[in-house]
């Protein structure tokens, strides 16, 4: 039986103050709520790991499936591309990092985000406007009902054009991502 879910998940740790980590680390606590909710009613830890740049968060991915040989051990990370409509995340990450050391990861413990995660905020515009409130500028963003479809930079100059008049200011990922996680 498993005792334990470890997820390892890209996310730059390393930005100016301590309370980015946490903020982040808070941010997809809350996003995984209900999948630790289950875990918990089965007396299953769950630890979520925030590792970095993606190359050390599948290093680390790889020390912890060894170290915890008793727990479920995956992976989170950005996509960065648009995924083949039959690729599955391994045989995608394994084109684009063929040098990394794919012989004991399966399938199951490889998950992406979308291409970047500002784009999981696009499915939910009107979070965004609650957030932003006055001068959000909702017409600024792509309209595409599918997210994952949206490409990196389109998402990126959307939110930036649509924040930009804001109180709170531009979309900053460090100063805003987490909150919009929530």
């Amino acid at each position: 039986m498993v005792e334990e879910i470890r997820i390892y998940i890209e996310g730059d740790t390393k930005q100016k103050g301590k309370n980015t980590d946490i903020a982040l680390r808070e941010g997809f606590h809350n996003f995984f709520g209900e999948l630790i909710e289950k875990a918990r009613e089965k007396s299953i830890k769950f630890r979520i790991i925030l590792c970095g740049s993606k190359f050390i968060t599948f290093k680390d991915f790889l020390n912890g499936a060894k170290v915890y040989p008793n727990s479920f051990v995956s992976f989170l990370i950005d996509a960065d591309n648009a995924v083949g409509e039959n690729e599955t995340a391994k045989s995608f990450l394994q084109k684009q990092n063929a040098g990394w050391y794919w012989q004991t990861v399966n399938n199951e413990q490889c998950f992406l985000m979308v291409q970047v995660m500002e784009s999981w905020f696009l499915a939910d515009t009107d979070k965004l406007e609650t957030y932003y409130g006055q001068n959000f500028n909702r017409d600024a963003l792509r309209q595409n009902s599918n997210v994952e479809k949206i490409a990196k930079s389109d998402v990126e100059n959307g939110l930036a054009n649509a924040t930009k008049n804001t109180q709170k200011g531009e979309y900053h990922k460090t100063k805003h991502g987490a909150k919009l996680l929530e």
